[in-house]
């Protein structure tokens, strides 16, 4: 069904300015924004009103091979009625996998409870809550449904380009059913969402980038997720104590990467995902801080099995 949703180029703005007022100011040190990763091409001209409660609908991304690791900074989702001007609505997850077709996996990252407008493509901010970060490519974004649509032209619901489904490019997690190819299921175009990345790693010199460093900074674990261990960079402005240590999710100290008198610049230490003892932590989310200088800086990091 044809719906009227404004070009990603005049909607975007809008839901960007609000997201940028919560980032973060970038180092000069940071790796830059990519271009953008998506799939479609031009605005959104059907609405899918076809899901129920706990289906998911999304878009399969592969960033160039040199990019990754990459860390996702936003994430942008099509959303549109039949007919306008549908309530907004809150829908379960957005989520990542860190794989496509045939079956993503588990997610590697969720935004729980995000707020859809009619007639926008909604772009949700991931900086202020995670280190979202993909070692390889293919990867797949998805919207997990709380509210069904299915029938009901009136709704908000995921929207597509109309101008063919590539093949490879588009999911859908069905109930009945559980993942398969959008494409195979009937869609006829490309889902409304897309990425924006940075590079983890970019050969910034940081050495020569200590001139705009005021304070310490931690940079995002790498890899991240990780089963065995994960390599954690930052930078000191000046020479000074630092101590780098992981904590559980109760603030239970879990290891001590570095303590003691360091010098300014660059540092790389390595947690191989064991406690003092030596015993191999449990599966979940840490986290890494950095105190130096007066400053604290903590980074999220997930162990896997």
């Amino acid at each position: 069904m044809p719906v009227s949703l404004l070009h990603p180029r005049t909607a975007v703005p809008v839901l960007i300015l609000a997201s940028l007022l919560l980032s973060p100011t970038p180092s000069r040190a940071q790796c830059a924004t990519e271009p953008t990763l998506q799939n479609y091409t031009g605005a959104g001209t059907t609405a899918c009103p076809c899901f129920v409660t706990g289906e998911q609908a999304g878009s399969i991304f592969n960033a160039p091979a040199d990019h990754y690791p990459i860390e996702i900074l936003r994430v942008g989702i099509g959303w549109g009625s039949a007919f306008g001007g549908a309530p907004q609505a809150l829908e379960e997850a957005v989520h990542i996998y860190g794989a496509g077709l045939p079956n993503p996996g588990s997610p590697i990252y969720s935004l729980d409870g995000p707020l859809l407008n009619d007639g926008f493509i909604n772009e949700f901010n991931l900086e202020p809550v995670s280190d979202v970060v993909v070692n390889s490519g293919p990867f797949t974004v998805t919207l997990e449904f709380a509210n069904a649509n299915a029938g009901d032209p009136f709704s908000g619901t995921v929207v597509h380009d109309g101008n063919g489904c590539q093949a490879g490019k588009n999911v859908v997690f069905a109930i009945p059913g559980g993942w398969t190819s959008a494409c195979a299921l009937g869609v006829s175009g490309d889902w409304l969402f897309h990425v924006v990345y940075r590079r983890v790693n970019c050969n910034v010199d940081v050495e020569h980038e200590l001139v705009s460093v005021s304070r310490a900074m931690l940079f995002a674990p790498r890899p991240n997720p990780a089963r065995d261990g994960s390599e954690l960079e930052y930078v000191l402005p000046t020479d000074g104590t630092a101590e780098v240590a992981v904590f559980d999710l109760s603030g239970r100290r879990v290891a001590e990467l570095a303590s003691g008198w360091q010098a300014a610049g660059r540092h790389l230490v390595q947690w191989n995902a064991k406690d003092a003892s030596g015993a191999r932590v449990s599966s979940g989310i840490y986290l890494v801080q950095l105190s130096a200088g007066g400053t604290r800086a903590t980074r999220k990091l997930t162990i896997t099995e």
